[in-house]
């Protein structure tokens, strides 16, 4: 009996031995093409990160108060660097600034560290920009016909 149980643990222990073999040493040209195709396809799906300077174009909100005018709007860097996945870095053109709001001022202003939105969040910025406000008192041109009669 126990010469038989002996066999039978020889038995498997070959069979194990001849799967293994089959998994591990045989057949290096198949297995290294599978791992060729498995690396590729995990670095198309996975996407390469990506930095890129795209514009930043100021968003602002509300009117000034009356007889006043937004003259312009300054961003201070005028770009800023973007990273995340090629395909989405590259389908940007340019970013907004958090919404600057302009409701009833009568004089210029400055507003530091201002945040860019983006609607893909994927892609992240990593500059914040500063951003100057100039408004301006506009002439009321019924005031200046009547300086002129």
């Amino acid at each position: 009996m126990a010469f038989r149980e002996n066999r039978d643990a020889v038995r498997a222990q070959s069979t194990a031995e001849r799967w293994l073999r089959r998994i591990f040493i045989e057949d290096w040209g198949l297995k290294l093409l599978a791992l060729a195709i498995t690396l590729v396809l995990w670095f198309v799906v996975s996407g390469r990160e990506i930095e890129r300077d795209i514009v930043v174009e100021p968003h602002y909100e509300g009117k000034p108060a009356p007889t006043y005018e937004v003259k312009e709007i300054i961003t201070t860097p005028a770009r800023v660097r973007v990273t995340g996945p090629a395909s989405h870095v590259n389908a940007l053109e340019k970013a907004a600034t958090e919404a600057i709001s302009v409701e009833g001022r009568h004089e210029s202003f400055d507003v530091p560290h201002t945040a860019i939105n983006l609607s893909d969040p994927k892609v992240v910025v990593t500059d914040r920009v500063n951003v100057h406000v100039t408004i301006v008192a506009v002439g009321n041109s019924k005031l200046k016909s009547r300086d002129t009669n």
